[in-house]
């Protein structure tokens, strides 16, 4: 997902510099995963495609050690760009990550040390699923327009870390227990624990 149509919107939002709008991008979607250098790559095609435009510059401050920066805002163009974005159907997201692959790929030898990256996403997940929970906490009395519709998409970001975090947790459980029966047996057609574990990870 590129960064290009969230800068463009944060820019129609408020006007504002390269590092302002890295760090407003990254409060907004946070969990998105966008670089920060992917932030000024945007304004970048943004301002060649005549989305975005300068402003004006932010003075340097009194000391002058740093140069001058750059505040862009949306032309009309830009804003009509962004409208049509919005209008536009969303695709469904692809379903498979590089976890997603690797377990598809894992040979017996692999296990163990896919079990230690799967409980590792659990605990990322974890700490992301809290960290969503306290802001939409904080954020549940706000009537500030933009507050209200973050916290809406973090409602969904909050389903979509349960979900994963309960598949992770059993994916491990059915991982470990493979482990174990390995320990006991060669890898085969799977005994009738590891189809009942399938069975319940399909329901899931």
């Amino acid at each position: 997902m590129s960064a290009k149509h969230a800068v463009l919107g944060l820019v129609i939002e408020r006007p504002g510099y390269g590092y302002q709008l890295a760090q407003r991008l990254e409060e907004r979607f946070g969990s998105s995963g966008f670089a920060p250098s992917g932030v000024y790559s945007a304004l970048d095609q943004l301002s060649r495609d005549e989305l975005v435009r300068s402003a004006g510059e932010m003075g340097a401050g009194r000391a002058r050690r740093a140069a001058p920066r750059t505040i862009y805002e949306a032309t009309e163009g830009g804003v009509e760009h962004f409208e049509t974005w919005m209008l536009d159907p969303t695709p469904a997201p692809p379903l498979r990550d590089e976890l997603h692959m690797k377990i598809a790929l894992c040979r017996p030898g692999n296990v163990p040390r896919l079990i230690e990256a799967v409980a590792g996403q659990e605990l990322v997940c974890l700490g992301r699923l809290q960290d969503l929970k306290r802001l939409s906490e904080q954020a549940a009395s706000t009537r500030d327009w933009a507050r209200l519709m973050g916290t809406l998409a973090a409602e969904a970001e909050i389903a979509f870390w349960k979900s994963r975090i309960e598949w992770l947790q059993n994916a491990r459980e059915l991982l470990e227990q493979l482990r174990d029966e390995h320990e006991v047996s060669p890898f085969g057609a799977g005994g009738p624990l590891v189809g009942a574990r399938v069975g319940r990870l399909r329901e899931v």
